[in-house]
């Protein structure tokens, strides 16, 4: 199976084109696929129309799925996610949440994280609603030497509610987050593949650097949050209908945008693969 790719952003981001997803890519194509999003960090595949199961399938040969309660299921495949215009946080207070509308990186809470997310985009808007990335081995090779030396070996205590969170997350039963205690990771981390480093953070879940005073941490974790969220590491995808959408986790952070016009439905199915610890 051929296909053709374009590149989306000066530094991150590719999009291929040729590739339907009801039939599943032979391996060298599947390791092309592959490398491409080694290679770009986001990878869009683009006009596909799969059913759930299809979706499912297709993403599996990039890693295990994950199941994820913290989000709605289709009736089909439990490990196949919704994210819609019309969420509200349901156990809560009943009002409409955005889900990652502040930059993250998907379950760093866990103790293995996701390593991929893969989002489609069954149903857009006709403008707004964009994803931005950004380029977390970027952010980290352009600190100053010393600035990497000192925060080379230092760890973080990752919650699902942080003290620290900026953006309203779905409540959610006190047996499901009884089975999610704190996880500490590194705030640099070596990809296992790729075998780079790159920042780790996720403002909406980290708690503390562990062996500084709150005030010491919240400086620093906000000083380097603000720094790999520049302009100059991001990228902003602009969905079209059929596109699927393709992160690495372990060297990116994301965010999506409420900005579409009311009255109009954003639709998105979602699956997670398995990730390992940090390192």
């Amino acid at each position: 199976m051929n296909f053709q790719t374009e590149k989306l952003g000066g530094h991150m981001a590719a999009a291929v084109s040729g590739v339907d997803l009801n039939r599943l890519p032979d391996v060298a194509t599947q390791q092309a696929l592959i490398d491409v999003l080694h290679d770009n960090l986001v990878l869009c595949i683009r006009d596909q129309n799969l059913k759930p199961p299809a979706f499912l399938d297709a993403m599996s040969r990039f890693g295990t799925p994950m199941l994820r309660k913290q989000l709605a299921r289709t009736p089909e495949c439990a490990e196949v996610n919704i994210i819609s215009s019309e969420d509200r946080d349901v156990l809560g207070d009943g009002k409409k949440i955005v889900n990652g509308a502040n930059w993250h990186t998907d379950d760093s809470f866990m103790r293995e994280p996701c390593s991929l997310t893969m989002l489609y985009g069954v149903e857009v808007p006709s403008r707004g609603g964009d994803t931005q990335f950004t380029n977390m081995y970027a952010a980290y090779s352009d600190l100053p030497a010393e600035t990497r030396a000192r925060i080379d070996p230092l760890k973080v205590i990752h919650k699902y509610s942080s003290s620290r969170k900026l953006s309203r997350i779905s409540t959610r039963p006190a047996e499901e987050m009884a089975a999610m205690p704190e996880a500490t990771h590194p705030l640099v981390r070596t990809h296992p593949e790729t075998r780079r480093k790159s920042l780790y953070l996720n403002p909406n879940r980290m708690e503390q650097i562990v062996g500084l005073d709150r005030a010491e941490s919240d400086q620093l974790l906000d000083e380097l949050i603000a720094h790999a969220t520049q302009p100059k590491y991001q990228y902003r995808h602009v969905w079209r209908q059929g596109d699927i959408v393709i992160w690495d986790n372990r060297c990116t952070m994301h965010k999506a945008n409420a900005d579409y016009p009311e009255g109009e439905r954003r639709l998105m199915h979602r699956v997670i693969v398995a990730g390992t610890e940090p390192f």
